[in-house]
């Protein structure tokens, strides 16, 4: 796969009624290759030797690296915890995949407790 291909996809944490504070300076940066339809292509992903980098910035901590995987169900990020591969690593799985790319849409992630949590995609390229 040729690197030129991958965009880095930045997502922030939209505000919550539950946790008016808590939600400020959560970040997802991941990247991904797209079709010719501009939607994530799980070809580029299959026959690429690297993997799509994915970073997690939570406020006063340093960032979580880890990466983005496809199975049966779709699109998810990893993220290993402390001494895990990425093989291991809890599935955070992006629902609503359907041609969500755009600046503004709004992406449902569900972590690996299954607390899902809603995202805005703040940039694309």
């Amino acid at each position: 796969m040729v690197a030129s291909r991958l965009v880095e996809v930045t997502l922030v944490r939209t505000w919550s009624p539950a946790e008016p504070q808590a939600n400020a300076g959560y970040r997802l940066i991941f990247a991904m290759a797209l079709d010719a339809h501009g939607v994530p292509d799980v070809q580029a992903l299959l026959a690429g030797a690297e993997p799509w980098p994915a970073r997690l910035e939570t406020p006063d901590a340093p960032p979580i690296l880890g990466d983005v995987a496809h199975d049966e169900e779709g699109w998810v990020l990893r993220f290993p915890q402390q001494g895990d591969s990425l093989d291991e690593a809890p599935l955070h799985r992006i629902l609503g995949t359907g041609g969500w790319l755009r600046p503004g849409e709004v992406v449902t992630i569900r972590r690996p407790d299954g607390a899902e949590s809603a995202w805005r995609i703040v940039a694309v390229g």
